[in-house]
């Protein structure tokens, strides 16, 4: 959906060197029908299987974003009673909320089951006894799965794998098989489901296939000891292609090896898609306020920083990143942000079509924890939001005021 036409670059139908001129920079900029396209997606995919789609708020949480998907029979998986809330402000069906997290606390756990959602994922033996003791309280009798820790290589970076040994998330095998009375005895959960998250952006079809079939077989020890299994909770972790001249998702093995071991299962599945539905989907606007030359470099000094799109400083991660107006010629540059931190970058060394002091640049992909992630450091507002549907845009968050970054600050003066 991003392409140039003339020399100026578009989304959807829309120029954005309109939005630019329109909406103060830097912003994040969405596509209303990319949203849709991945969604499709995932529906063509998994079209012969009895599925439940749960977008993973904490990817996304605007609230115009949560009613495109909510309004497409998308439920949410949260990790924080805030998302909970973000996702019932827009109609959201709570039925068809899973809750995850290895902390949850009290006061979350009370209020999700008096709001009835669909089930907890249980990260400890500890919070299966709390979430049963607090449903007790309530006179409640509550679903959970068990986020299984199933021990699987998923082919990503270390900081964002979650189904490994060592990982913090979820339960072993061994340990489940271990405490099977103790989770016997609490009467006041019902244990019917499985949960698994093996981590996020992960680009082949593999790790997923091996995660499911440890699955399956705990989902059959379990039925034979009495548990009535009838939810296998998949998680999420399908990645984007931010560089694209690596591969995208090999989509065409996750339908030869893992549907039809979907289909030998017969249960209910639940996928928790973030990154894929949203990630491609958005992009950064930001401005090029100077061009410094130094050591045989040149920098590209933006008005955009790591508060805004941490994912470079933190992962090292790789966008592709365009201008608004495509000029002749190229240079090498790094592109660099305000925050005073070495670390605030978006790329190093990287080739781009020539560019002025000014110009505005397209940091792409940018809508897989970009503004879900952005923070006030360096007292720095969040930025706006922006929608592009067609040939329209309309604003979706308003630029943070300064007064109300300090608002709950107690004064001592």
């Amino acid at each position: 959906m991003f392409q140039y036409k003339n020399n100026e670059l578009y989304l959807e139908d829309v120029c954005i060197n309109d939005i630019v001129k329109k909406y103060e920079s830097p912003c994040y900029i969405y596509s209303k029908k990319m949203i849709e396209d991945n969604i499709n997606k995932l529906k063509e995919v998994f079209e012969d299987i009895n599925i439940v789609f749960a977008f993973a708020a904490k990817v996304e949480g605007n609230l115009s974003i949560l009613k495109i998907l909510s309004d497409n029979g998308f439920g949410c998986d949260i990790v924080s009673v805030g998302e909970l809330k973000r996702y019932m402000k827009v109609g959201g069906d709570t039925s068809k909320v899973m809750f995850s997290g290895v902390s949850k606390s009290e006061y979350e756990i009370e209020f999700a089951i008096n709001h009835n959602i669909h089930m907890f994922n249980i990260e400890s033996i500890p919070e299966a006894k709390r979430i049963n003791s607090i449903a007790k309280s309530l006179g409640k009798n509550v679903k959970c799965a068990i986020r299984v820790n199933p021990d699987v290589e998923s082919s990503t970076i270390d900081k964002i794998t979650t189904g490994k040994r060592g990982n913090k998330f979820g339960i072993s095998v061994d340990a489940i098989k271990e405490n099977i009375d103790l989770l016997k005895g609490l009467e006041n959960i019902r244990i019917e489901a499985l949960a698994m998250h093996i981590g996020s952006q992960i680009l082949k079809a593999e790790p997923f296939y091996e995660a499911i079939k440890v699955m399956s077989e705990l989902k059959e020890h379990l039925t034979n000891i009495g548990f009535n299994i009838d939810t296998i909770d998949l998680g999420g972790g399908i990645g984007i292609q931010y560089d694209k001249s690596k591969d995208a998702f090999d989509f065409d093995t996750y339908k030869q090896k893992v549907i039809p071991l979907l289909k030998s299962m017969d249960v209910k599945f639940i996928l928790e898609p973030g990154r894929f539905i949203t990630g491609n989907a958005s992009a950064l606007i930001m401005k090029i306020e100077y061009i410094k030359k130094e050591w045989d470099k040149t920098f590209l000094l933006t008005n955009a920083g790591m508060n805004d799109y941490i994912r470079v400083a933190m992962y090292d991660a790789y966008n592709d990143i365009l201008p608004i107006i495509k000029h002749d010629g190229q240079m090498i540059v790094d592109i660099v942000g305000p925050i005073c931190e070495s670390s605030d970058y978006f790329a190093k060394d990287r080739m781009i079509s020539t560019v002025t002091e000014g110009d505005f640049l397209v940091l792409l992909d940018a809508g897989g924890y970009g503004a879900s992630m952005s923070s006030n450091y360096n007292t720095r507002e969040l930025i706006e939001q922006i929608l592009v549907d067609g040939d329209s845009h309309r604003l979706i968050r308003k630029k943070q005021s300064f007064d109300s970054i300090i608002e709950n600050e107690l004064s001592c003066l």
